[in-house]
């Protein structure tokens, strides 16, 4: 008996310190607490922290310190039944709290349900410093065009001003639809403070409203608005007939070299070319020409765009076109350029100097070539038999870049010109008359630069 109780002590002796140490529930890694805030806070918005542990949190205190005063915010002890894993928590400084100076001092303590500790859980303590920052961005336009039309262009400069300026940009929303908007990127332009950016009223926004809008890193917020007036713009509707020498000679090649399904019926072998495939061609086509190069603008020179000498027009930019077969309509898509053409394999020429960005088979549009033009200003030339630049190299204006084609998704030999500013295809004609660039660009510049100058 006594041999007995002798090993059930020495288990006891053994088992327990070691059950203790092995058990969840004597876990010793306390809580760990993080903040989800830079190191800017605006006093308004919420201070967000988290507080994870593996064995649940069951008590957690978020303090202020500020000029030697110490303020609770948030005192929370939970119930068994309460205890969690991973609790988020949203700070909010009281109203009316009255704030000295520049620094303020949040203190996290936080507790587990740990029975480590003689029971009392593990402990973590952090706390963090935040620079105060109340007054938002500066933001003002300095100068900008008169009038915009839908799927036109045109030309802001504007002042931003911030010492923890964390973003700014234009935004061009649709009126009709405020949640559909782009933001342009800004360049750095002539003096510290100021920046330029070509506009855009996309093709498919009803309505244009347009902001320059800046955030700092405490979260202060600042918009001004650009004022413009509309232009009507009215984009003619054309019916094309698909006949089945396209589908044959032209369509189901096409999706032969891009390794596509072929469908079984020529109405939907077209549906595959001018809406699967043209999706895929302009969304790659956005993130080619979605580009800024420039590091810093003082003078932005641009000649009206010549591509070819001698052309016809034979599309115009934002056709509605509506496709029939056998008198069925089948598909339907927008023109996002300028088809012109002369005679087959005719030389296509770099309007204004710039860096090839590629050129390459691209689905519908054949074999393309797109130049950059300072300001996120692409030019892009489709459809064409051959290359005469390569990629990366930079062109001077009246340099031979192309020969026109019949490559892609055509009916005949020609050049598609289109123009893109940050990735959003734009009306060419615009940008091919030099009195438009002259009263839209260039005066808009050159006047921008005299206010900013007195």
């Amino acid at each position: 008996m006594k041999k007995f109780i002798g090993i059930l002590f020495l288990a006891i002796v053994i088992g327990l310190p070691a059950f203790i140490y092995f058990s969840p529930m004597f876990e010793r890694v306390p809580p760990k607490i993080t903040f989800n805030h830079g190191e800017y806070w605006n006093l308004r918005d919420n201070l967000e922290i988290d507080i994870k542990d593996s064995s649940f949190i069951k008590y957690y205190k978020v303090t202020l310190i500020n000029d030697g005063k110490v303020k609770v915010l948030k005192e929370v002890e939970l119930s068994p039944s309460e205890v969690k894993k991973d609790i988020k928590i949203d700070v909010k400084l009281p109203s009316f709290y009255p704030i000295k100076g520049k620094l303020v001092t949040i203190k996290v303590q936080a507790i587990d349900n740990s029975k480590w500790n003689y029971f009392a859980g593990n402990e973590a303590k952090k706390q963090k410093e935040f620079y105060i920052d109340t007054i938002a961005p500066l933001t003002e336009v300095i100068n900008n065009n008169y009038a915009m039309k839908r799927g036109g262009s045109g030309l802001a400069i504007v002042r931003v001003s911030d010492d923890n300026l964390k973003q700014a940009y234009i935004k061009v929303s649709d009126t009709e639809n405020p949640n559909h908007f782009i933001k342009l990127k800004l360049t750095p332009f002539y003096k510290k403070g100021y920046f330029i950016s070509l506009l855009v009223w996309p093709y498919d926004f009803k309505g244009f409203n347009a902001e320059v809008v800046a955030t700092d890193t405490a979260g202060n917020l600042s918009t001004s608005h650009i004022p413009m007036r509309w232009r009507k713009a009215r984009y003619p509707k054309v019916q094309i007939k698909i006949s089945d020498k396209f589908i044959k000679q032209v369509a189901i090649p096409l999706l032969q070299k891009l390794g596509m399904n072929i469908p079984n019926n020529p109405s939907e072998i077209f549906k595959a070319i001018n809406e699967k495939l043209r999706k895929i061609d302009e969304e790659r086509l956005y993130k080619s020409t979605n580009i800024i190069l420039d590091k810093k603008v003082d003078n932005f020179y641009i000649k009206a765009f010549r591509p070819m000498k001698g052309y016809a027009k034979k599309a115009s930019y934002g056709e509605m076109r509506t496709y029939y077969y056998n008198g069925e309509k089948i598909s339907f898509a927008v023109h996002k350029g300028l088809d012109v053409a002369k005679v087959a394999h005719s030389k296509v020429y770099a309007s204004n100097k710039g860096k090839v960005l590629f050129e390459r088979f691209e689905g519908i549009y054949g074999n393309t070539l797109a130049l950059y033009h300072k300001l996120g200003l692409v030019s892009t030339y489709s459809h064409c038999s051959n290359f005469s630049v390569t990629n990366g190299s930079f062109v001077s204006r009246g340099t031979l870049i192309a020969h026109t084609g019949a490559t892609g998704a055509v009916f005949g030999d020609h050049l598609h010109f289109g123009i893109y500013i940050q990735g959003i295809p734009v009306e060419p004609l615009e940008w091919m008359d030099s009195h438009w660039i002259k009263d839209n660009i260039t005066r808009v510049i050159i006047k921008a630069k005299r206010i900013i100058n007195r």
